[in-house]
C-alpha cells in the first residue's frame, strides 16, 4: 500500500485542511456545505498526486453525519488568506447559524470535534497517510500538566 516511512502527512489536521483548500480550488471559491454523498465509496491505494490525496482524505471522511462533516469543514477550511485555524467558539457561533433547530453549546463542538478527528484520523493512518504512532501532542501534554497541577493544589489545600 503505502511506504511506512514516507507518510503524506504529519497529523491528520494538516490532511483534512489541504483536503478543504483544494475543495475550495476545484469548486472555484465556491463551496457548499460538505455533503456525504460527495465523498468517494471506495478507499484509493495509492496516492501519487494531489488528487488521489484528496480522493483518500475524503474517503477517510466517509460514514460521518452532516453535523460532523460541516464541523470539520468549518474549522479547517481556508479562511481567506490566513492558515489559522477557526476556534470552537467560532464554530459553534456558525453551528446555530447553520443549523437552526440544533442548540449548539460549547462543550458539544469539541467533543463533536474530537470523535470526527478520531474517524478521519484511524483511516489515514490505514491509508499510511499519516505516521502510525505520533508523539504525545502539545495539547495532551499541557492537558496532563494541569490537570496534574490541579491535584496537586488540592492535595496541598486539603492537607493544609
Amino acid at each position: 500500500m503505502f511506504d511506512e516511512n514516507k507518510t503524506r502527512f504529519r497529523r491528520a489536521e494538516e490532511a483534512l485542511r489541504f483536503y478543504f483548500r483544494l475543495r475550495e480550488l476545484l469548486h472555484s471559491g465556491r463551496t457548499r456545505r460538505l455533503v456525504a454523498d460527495e465523498l468517494p465509496v471506495d478507499a484509493c491505494t495509492v496516492a501519487a498526486n494531489a488528487f488521489d490525496d484528496y480522493q483518500c482524505i475524503g474517503w477517510c471522511m466517509r460514514g460521518l453525519d452532516e453535523i460532523p462533516l460541516w464541523l470539520l469543514s468549518e474549522l479547517y477550511g481556508p479562511t481567506c488568506f490566513g492558515v489559522r485555524r477557526r476556534t470552537f467558539s467560532h464554530a459553534c457561533k456558525a453551528g446555530r447559524l447553520e443549523f437552526p433547530d440544533h442548540e449548539f453549546r460549547l462543550r458539544e463542538v469539541g467533543i463533536l470535534h474530537e470523535h470526527a478527528l478520531g474517524v478521519v484520523e484511524r483511516r489515514l493512518r490505514r491509508l499510511g497517510m499519516i505516521p502510525v504512532r505520533q508523539l504525545q501532542g502539545v495539547h495532551d501534554s499541557r492537558r496532563r500538566i494541569r490537570t496534574a497541577g490541579k491535584r496537586a493544589h488540592y492535595t496541598r489545600q486539603a492537607s493544609g
